[in-house]
């Protein structure tokens, strides 16, 4: 076996390592450790850095502390590795909603449902944003998307759309 084969071997071996940290950070992140998750993506990440879903999912561990700006840095990883990652997209729209950076907010959820119309949490999201900027119609669509998609808490913001513009009609 030559040095390319020792390399080859050293590279599935951390590629290995790498799947079995990111399993553990994902059973981590699912029972509420997310200081321990975002240390085991972490390291996973250490042994092969493009491993596009272990970004997306160690932005969400980092979101679920609050510590949006890494978040943040960890999803826009996530899209230099693949600009079509939806999931991606759309959690870089929820780190920035949380960094009160609204103006960006909405170019995110489009990208994401540009990618994956049948994004339900997308939807919402973009839904839930159009609605604290009082675009209720625009909004309204969104959450009916949203609910057609099989989202049942959308269709409580559907009613509440439909409530605010009947008021804004007979007020």
């Amino acid at each position: 076996m030559g040095s390319s084969g020792t390399i080859d071997g050293a590279f599935d071996a951390n590629r290995a390592d790498a799947d079995v940290m990111s399993d553990k950070a994902g059973e981590l992140w699912a029972s509420g450790s997310f200081e321990e998750a975002v240390v085991m993506y972490e390291r996973a990440l250490a042994l092969d850095e493009g491993r596009v879903d272990d970004w997306v999912n160690m932005g969400l561990a980092l979101w679920s502390l609050h510590r949006n700006e890494e978040a943040l840095a960890a999803y826009d990883h996530a899209i230099a590795l693949d600009p079509r990652h939806a999931l991606a997209w759309m959690n870089r729209g929820n780190a920035l909603h949380d960094l009160g950076r609204h103006s960006e907010v909405l170019d995110c959820y489009d990208r994401a449902l540009e990618i994956d119309s049948h994004l339900a949490r997308a939807w919402y999201n973009k839904g839930d944003e159009l609605g604290r900027m009082g675009r209720f119609i625009e909004a309204k669509a969104c959450f009916e998307n949203a609910l057609e998609l099989g989202m049942g808490e959308a269709a409580e913001m559907v009613r509440r759309c439909d409530q605010i513009l009947m008021d804004e009609m007979y007020s």
